[in-house]
C-alpha cells in the first residue's frame, strides 16, 4: 500500500499514476494496440501534417476497420416496435446552417421548448444516427448547442472542450461524423465572456506562464489572444474567443483530406461563429 506522502507528492508531480501502478505491483506486458506501427503512423500525421492532404488519405488507408459485424438494431424500445432506420437523403450545407439560424432566432426570442422524443424516436436512434451537424463548442455550462439551436437529440454530433479546442482525438471525431454519419456542416462555436479565453488573455498580456494542466489547455487559445491583439480589438476577451473559432475553423479544412474534399465537392461547410451570452443570439461567419 502507498503512503500518503508519496501518493500526495506524486500528483502534485502529475505522476498519480506511475505510483499507483508501482504500489500495486503492475507491469506492462502488452503493447496497447493504440501505439501498434500503424496507429502511431496515423497519430504522426494527424499531428504532423494537418496540411499534407496526400500524406493524411495514404495513412488513413492503411488503419484496417473494427473487426466484427455491425450489431443488430433492436427490435423494441419500452413495448414500441422499431423498425430499422431508412437511409435519409443528405442536406446541403447551406440548408442546415439555414436550420441553425432558424432555431437560434427561435431560441433567442424565448420561444424555443424542450420536446422530449417519443420511445419510437429512442428507437430509431438506437439503430442509427444521422445528425445534420457537428457543433465543436466549449465545454461552458451556459452553451449548450442543443438549445441555442432550438435541436432535438440525434440533430447534431456535438464535442465540447475549454475553449473550444480541437486535437486529434477531436479531428478524428469530426471525420467520422462526416464521412460516415453523413454530417454536412462543422460549426465552430466560440462565446463572449468565455472564462478560457480570459485566462489565456491575462497570461498573454501579463505575460505569466500558466503551470500544470492549464498551459496545456490555454497553449493552443493564446495564438488567437495575440491576433486579437494585432487587430487593435477595444474587447480584447471578446475578439480573441472569435479569432479562436476562426483559427480553429481554418485549420480544420485543411487537416484532413476527408473534409478536404467534401469542401471542395460543394457537400461540406466548415463554418466559425459566436454566441453571445447577453442576447442569446449566434452569429455566423458565413
Amino acid at each position: 500500500m502507498v503512503s500518503r506522502r508519496i501518493l500526495l507528492g506524486g500528483l502534485a508531480a502529475g505522476l498519480a499514476a506511475p505510483v499507483l501502478a508501482h504500489a500495486e505491483g503492475y507491469q506492462e506486458t502488452k503493447t496497447p494496440p493504440v501505439w501498434k506501427r500503424k496507429a502511431r503512423r496515423t497519430a504522426k500525421a494527424l499531428s504532423t501534417q494537418p496540411g499534407d492532404k496526400a500524406a493524411l488519405d495514404k495513412a488513413l488507408k492503411t488503419v484496417k476497420p473494427l473487426e466484427g459485424a455491425e450489431p443488430e438494431a433492436p427490435t423494441a424500445v419500452s413495448g414500441v416496435q422499431v423498425q430499422p432506420a431508412k437511409p435519409i437523403p443528405s442536406i446541403s450545407p447551406d440548408e442546415v446552417l439555414g436550420r441553425l439560424k432558424q432555431g437560434n432566432a427561435i431560441f433567442a426570442r424565448g420561444g424555443a421548448s424542450l420536446v422530449l422524443p417519443s420511445a419510437a424516436r429512442i428507437g430509431e436512434l438506437a439503430a442509427a444516427e444521422r445528425p445534420f451537424a457537428v457543433v465543436v463548442a466549449c465545454s461552458d455550462s451556459r452553451v449548450a448547442p442543443e438549445l441555442l439551436f432550438n435541436c432535438n437529440l440525434g440533430d447534431l454530433f456535438v464535442l465540447r472542450a475549454a475553449g473550444p479546442t480541437v486535437g486529434p482525438e477531436a479531428l478524428g471525431a469530426i471525420v467520422y461524423a462526416v464521412d460516415t454519419l453523413g454530417a454536412s456542416l462543422v460549426v465552430v462555436l466560440g462565446h463572449t465572456k468565455c472564462g478560457v479565453v480570459g485566462a489565456a488573455v491575462d497570461a498573454a498580456t501579463r505575460k505569466t506562464r500558466p503551470t500544470g494542466v492549464f498551459e496545456a489547455m490555454l497553449a493552443p487559445i493564446l495564438p488567437a489572444v495575440f491576433d486579437a491583439q494585432g487587430e487593435k480589438a477595444a474587447d480584447l476577451h471578446d475578439a480573441a474567443a472569435r479569432r479562436n473559432a476562426r483559427n480553429i475553423a481554418s485549420r480544420l479544412k485543411v487537416a484532413d483530406g476527408i473534409l478536404a474534399e467534401r469542401i471542395a465537392q460543394g457537400r461540406l461547410k466548415i463554418v466559425p461563429a459566436t454566441y453571445d451570452l447577453t442576447t442569446a443570439q449566434v452569429a455566423f461567419e458565413a
